[in-house]
């Protein structure tokens, strides 16, 4: 091979080499140009303040219609010692200002969730906004006392009744 052909073949290779970089680095600025535009919007973020929480984690589904349309992403106590609750919405949802916020459990001894119930108000909830109306979880334990609370007063009632006659 003489040096002609050996510059040419250099200069073949730099040519391809070039044009090859040249076109990995547009695709790389394409792809990234592509990603940012599908990314979403920043999600929509509510509160809510109870006074009692109990068993419910982060990561809780918060249903509407019992649906999941967020998690609960952090749960900590205020300097009031009230449970604060924070949910994220992956997308903006239209919910009345005078919406509640109960916590619930899946079935009788299950996981707690958050459901939320729609208010009539027309104004709507915006990012940071705090639920109106949240309801504090129902405790197996109290709802046993209540229920045994209301059997021992209509026991009462008929007894006082017995004795009346």
């Amino acid at each position: 091979m003489n040096k002609f052909t050996k510059f040419c073949q250099r200069q073949k290779e730099l040519l391809v080499g070039t044009v090859a970089t040249v076109l990995f680095a547009a695709l790389l600025v394409s792809s990234y140009s592509s990603k940012k535009q599908v990314l979403p919007s920043a999600p929509l973020v509510l509160h809510a303040t109870y006074n009692k929480a109990d068993g419910l984690n982060v990561g809780a589904p918060v249903r509407l219609a019992g649906v999941d349309v967020a998690k609960v992403s952090e749960v900590y106590l205020d300097e009031f010692y009230r449970v604060r609750a924070t949910f994220s919405f992956p997308k903006k949802l239209d919910l009345p200002i005078d919406s509640g916020a109960m916590i619930e459990t899946d079935g009788l001894v299950g996981n707690k969730y958050v459901e939320l119930s729609l208010g009539g108000d027309d104004e709507l909830m915006q990012n940071g906004d705090h639920f109106m109306y949240p309801q504090d979880a129902l405790l197996l334990d109290e709802l046993l006392d209540r229920f045994l609370m209301y059997i021992r007063n209509k026991k009462g009632i008929i007894a006082s009744k017995e004795g009346d006659e």
